[in-house]
């Protein structure tokens, strides 16, 4: 024992490498305000014992052995470490498994610019040191007399099973960042792969769709769906900036109902969208697999289904996303242009041109108010300048660069306005046909309402994130044909039962349809909402005192 310890003391550089790369996150880990204090116990304990246990099994190899397993275990941990890292230090929380799994699903278009938006020289700066600091270590590692394992057994034995332990029991691994990071990597490509056949299988399996409410005029439904729209920044709600002054004409004419009390079953679009377009819940995540989505119900019930999309997507099923969208049998992936959202209406208008006596569906998914805003509009719509309408409420966490931030969001809220009421515009031409449109956000966006933030973030989860809009417009023909639904707009209702929703609205009705789930029908039950898995009350009580 005593060789053993007097090794160990030497190895100050080897302790120092282990250190940085598995207990710098522990140790940092008081700043995330995501996670309780237990919880911080319990990274820094499970992340110590993996560096002690492979600090011992270090001892009874070779140096250059130690040196090969060092620079593998930085290579694995290096692009986690820096991701878990720079959350950690920008947004003070620890990502969680939805976050993560959010990461791998991200189309690349997206991410760039996510990134362009954060990057500056000193977050460039602080990768590169951090990156190279391990590196020089590892360089500058001397070389030691390994022990024989003979006459070490049980420490020897011991640091096997707690390495073992680590890593193979999925509570205690989620503890090590770079071990969760990889485990949830593998589950979401097995999930995905799962998913892809499961969905590809029941194509050629009988599901009876039934369509009801039927005459003579072929139904056009739309369904907009927007991105990072919060209802906070909408005048239609109360914003103290005129942000919709098209939509808000339709409300003074009746002909827009703007629901005003709705929120997302999460903040980031993937999860979002794998509730919208199917069963799938809180409840029964096998429904995803067990039930046909949107797209499926809609042409086994013969529609024609159309999606016009300004976020990327990819008919090789890389995420579920894609797996989900790709089922539309026409298919217009407008993202290619990297154009406003505007680039949607051509396409648009041209299915509308096409005349059919067929019912049809078509949604459509802009890329709204994504961040970064400034990238979300015309020039002709940099109109809001709190410099001269000082109408952004004032807040020690509100400087100069966050009202600037806010001005750019607004700006793109008034040109989402614009989009949403040309899309109305052209269905109002539409008079040999009944035709809705349902608009709706995928998930809010907080804009320093309650601290320095920007954005939406499962971990930071408040009311502007998940409070969205809901609008639903309908022409006089569908009104006359549909005077079966309920229109309350302060119903309580969360996004994850909108397939219930859109099903209602069209006629729908088939296996697993549930009538109570409606937003629309008489037989409409309110019910617990939560966001991911946290009760939006709570939420709601949280930042809303």
């Amino acid at each position: 024992m005593n060789q053993l310890l007097d090794i160990l003391k030497h190895k100050k550089l080897q302790f120092f490498f282990l250190f940085y790369i598995l207990l710098l996150l522990p140790i940092l880990s008081p700043l995330a305000e995501n996670i309780s204090i237990l919880d911080k116990l319990a990274i820094f304990l499970v992340c110590g014992l993996l560096f002690m246990s492979i600090s011992i099994l270090s001892v009874f190899i070779s140096s250059k052995s130690e040196k090969i397993i060092y620079s593998i275990l930085l290579t694995i941990s290096i692009i986690p470490g820096a991701i878990f890292l720079s959350y950690l230090l920008f947004a003070h929380v620890l990502l969680e498994q939805n976050s993560v799994t959010s990461l791998f699903e991200t189309n690349p278009e997206e991410s760039k610019e996510f990134v362009a938006y954060y990057l500056s020289i000193w977050v460039i700066v602080g990768v590169l040191v951090y990156t190279a600091i391990p590196i020089v270590m590892i360089c500058k590692m001397k070389s030691f007399k390994r022990l024989k394992v003979k006459d070490h057994k049980a420490i020897f034995i011991l640091s096997i099973i707690v390495l073992i332990s680590i890593v193979g029991i999925n509570r205690v691994s989620r503890s090590v960042y770079f071990i969760n990071f990889y485990k949830t990597f593998v589950s979401y490509k097995l999930r995905v792969s799962y998913e892809i056949k499961t969905i590809k299988e029941r194509q050629n399996q009988p599901f009876e769709v039934k369509v009801t409410h039927q005459d003579s005029l072929p139904q056009t439904i739309v369904i907009v769906i927007g991105e990072s729209l919060t209802k906070r920044h909408m005048s239609l709600y109360g914003y103290a900036r005129n942000t919709n002054p098209l939509l808000s004409n339709l409300v003074k004419n009746d002909q827009l109902h703007v629901y005003t009390d709705v929120v997302s079953p999460q903040v980031h679009t993937i999860p979002v969208m794998r509730s919208l377009l199917t069963m799938s819940d809180l409840e029964h995540p096998e429904y995803f697999t067990k039930y046909p989505s949107l797209f499926e119900l809609f042409n086994r019930a013969d529609y024609d289904t159309y999606l016009i999309s300004n976020q990327e997507f990819s008919e090789k099923y890389r995420s579920s996303y894609d797996v989900l969208l790709t089922l539309a049998k026409n298919k217009y992936n407008v993202a290619q242009h990297k154009q406003h959202d505007d680039v949607v209406l051509d396409t648009f208008h041209e299915i509308l041109d096409n005349q059919t006596i067929k019912n049809r569906l078509i949604v459509i998914h802009l890329i709204g108010n994504h961040m970064a805003y400034e990238f979300r509009y015309p020039k002709e719509y940099i109109v809001f300048n709190n410099a001269n309408d000082n109408l952004v409420d004032t807040a020690i966490f509100r400087d100069k660069q966050a009202k600037k931030t806010i001005d750019k969001y607004d700006n793109s809220v008034l040109y989402n306005d614009f989009i949403i009421n040309s899309v109305i515009k052209s269905l109002e031409g539409l008079q040999n046909q009944k035709t809705a449109m349902i608009y709706l956000s995928d998930h809010g966006e907080e804009l320093y309402d309650y601290r320095e933030f920007a954005g939406h973030a499962y971990e930071k989860v408040s009311p502007p994130m998940c409070e969205i809009p809901f609008m639903v417009w309908m022409s006089d023909n569908y009104k006359k044909n549909r005077s079966d639904l309920v229109l309350d707009i302060n119903r309580p209702y969360s996004t994850q039962d909108f397939i219930y929703t859109i099903s209602d609205m069209s006629g729908l009705e088939y296996e697993g349809y549930d009538d109570s789930r409606s937003l629309f029908s008489t037989h409409f039950e309110p019910k617990e909402r939560f966001v991911g898995e946290k009760k939006y009350t709570k939420i709601k009580e949280k930042f809303d005192k």
